[in-house]
């Protein structure tokens, strides 16, 4: 069942929305209950996935809605990995 950071029922990797600026860049920098990037449930190695439109998180009748969010294509993806460098970004503003 598709859902949102703070639902119930979701899947793992169901992180919610970020929102990019005019030019499509972003920031996101969140805690998650039930991913880590150390131990039995790392998501180092594993994939992540940028959709073109907003989820719904699960809460809409729309056919894709349970499965996807209905987010939409697919625009951007990568693995998640560990540097040994660390930038920090500054959160662009609305």
């Amino acid at each position: 069942m598709h859902g949102g950071p703070t639902s119930k029922n979701r899947h793992v990797g169901d992180l919610g929305n970020l929102l990019a600026d005019p030019f499509g860049s972003s920031y996101m920098c969140m805690t998650d209950k039930l991913i880590s990037l150390y131990g039995e449930y790392s998501v180092i190695g594993r994939s992540v996935v940028v959709h073109a439109q907003e989820d719904d998180l699960g809460k809409t009748d729309h056919p894709d809605s349970s499965k996807t969010g209905n987010s939409g294509a697919r625009v951007a993806c990568g693995v998640i990995g560990l540097s040994k460098e660390f930038k920090t970004v500054a959160p662009f503003s609305e």
